[in-house]
């Protein structure tokens, strides 16, 4: 294992996310109508040492904390929301195997700072509906490893990806389901592309699904302990639901920045003035303002909080706290995005202008786990000092 000897100069990766954010607008529109995934700006972040921004600055990452790391997947996503999406995958997932460290993390570490390696990461799964720490995936022991057979839906960024961070299941010694994560080399062999992604919004994420067959995985790959997968997404889920709400987040605030410069240039013929002068835009414009800081507050708000005590105290309530945050800011940011539409009138729906992408892209955050309904129950049931998991649901 190689270590640097010094840490890298400090980057300010908000900068840096600004700077690469201006160039891939200029390619977003292309991907988004062929579907295509943005294999140039994947390797514009990982040259720019962007996608080494959450490794530790030890082991020759950014070091970047949680406010950094948002604060430049917000800016990035104005730019191309599919390229901050399918990242966030990579500097999320480094952030939160370090929390659980162990060789694994260390090899990981040295790959993506000095040999570029990007991560994909694979948790949903068919009929598991978010709850990722129950993985139906099997993971079979072997002499050496396990055999991982199953199925991997909306597996993000897998075309560039170099290494994967897979989830599965192993019978511990009670004959019951053990969850298990493994951050293993893309194999030759044994994972299959079944449906290469094709949606309506985030088209160029390179989501897709994947079967896992007979994939053998090495007892070295092991992400921290058997049955600790629960723990790191309690422990590190600020991480993945702070950086999954700045994107969402840098989208809205994308389309009211295209909204507000278009009506300051678009003139009212019949008053001789411009469209900004209309009451009802500056009504609009307010709202998507108002609620945009709404948004901001929540988000930030939770990550300045002090995850450590919070976690030591609850992990539980931890989750559902992040989990509460993550879908308020996804609903207002859509809600910003709407708004948008209407300001700008029936030009948005063109495939030309950029708002009807920024439209499709904003209702994935309405649909990225944790789901809503279950977040609201939980978050209840918490707050009302009712059992979370009782079954039936709506007994305890």
């Amino acid at each position: 294992m190689t270590v640097t000897s010094q840490a890298p100069a400090r980057t300010d990766h908000v900068a840096l996310a600004a700077e690469l954010a201006g160039r891939f607008a200029e390619r977003a529109a292309a991907h988004d109508a062929e579907a295509s995934f943005p294999h140039e700006n994947i390797r514009e972040l990982v040259a720019t040492g962007y996608t080494a921004m959450t490794v530790p600055r030890e082991h020759g990452g950014g070091g970047a904390g949680l406010e950094e790391l948002c604060r430049a997947q917000e800016t990035l996503a104005a730019g191309c929301a599919s390229t901050a999406f399918a990242v966030n995958m990579h500097v999320h997932g480094i952030a939160m195997i370090a929390g659980i460290g162990g060789p694994a993390a260390e090899r990981a570490y040295h790959a993506i700072a000095h040999e570029g390696a990007v991560i994909a990461g694979g948790f949903s799964e068919p009929g598991v509906g978010g709850n990722w720490w129950h993985p139906t995936t099997r993971a079979e022991p072997v002499e050496g490893g396990y055999v991982l057979n199953g199925r991997k839906g909306f597996f993000t960024g897998f075309p560039a990806a170099d290494l994967l961070f897979l989830s599965a299941a192993r019978t511990d010694d009670r004959g019951l389901p053990e969850p298990v994560g493994f951050l293993v080399p893309k194999p030759e062999h044994g994972v299959t592309v079944t449906a290469e992604w094709d949606a309506a919004g985030m088209r160029a994420t390179g989501s897709h699904t994947l079967l896992l067959e007979d994939l053998f995985v090495g007892e070295e790959h092991l992400v921290g302990t058997p049955g600790a997968l629960p723990l790191m997404f309690m422990q590190g889920v600020h991480w993945a639901w702070c950086s999954f709400a700045s994107v969402f987040l840098g989208i809205a605030r994308g389309a009211l920045d295209q909204v507000v410069g278009e009506q300051r240039g678009r003139t009212l013929h019949v008053l001789d003035r411009t469209v900004a002068h209309l009451p009802g835009v500056q009504f609009r414009v307010a709202e998507m303002r108002t609620r945009l800081a709404a948004a901001e507050a929540h988000l930030y708000q939770a990550v300045r909080a002090d995850h450590a005590t919070a976690i030591a105290a609850d992990p539980l309530g931890h989750y559902i706290e992040m989990s509460v945050m993550k879908n308020s800011v996804c609903r207002l940011a859509h809600e910003v995005v709407t708004l948008a539409l209407q300001v700008q009138g029936g030009s948005a729906l063109l495939s030309a202008h950029p708002l009807q992408r920024a439209y499709r892209d904003v209702v994935a955050g309405l649909l990225v786990p944790p789901n809503s309904d279950v977040t609201a129950e939980w978050a209840g049931k918490h707050a009302l000092g009712v059992p979370v998991f009782a079954e039936p649901r709506w007994e305890g």
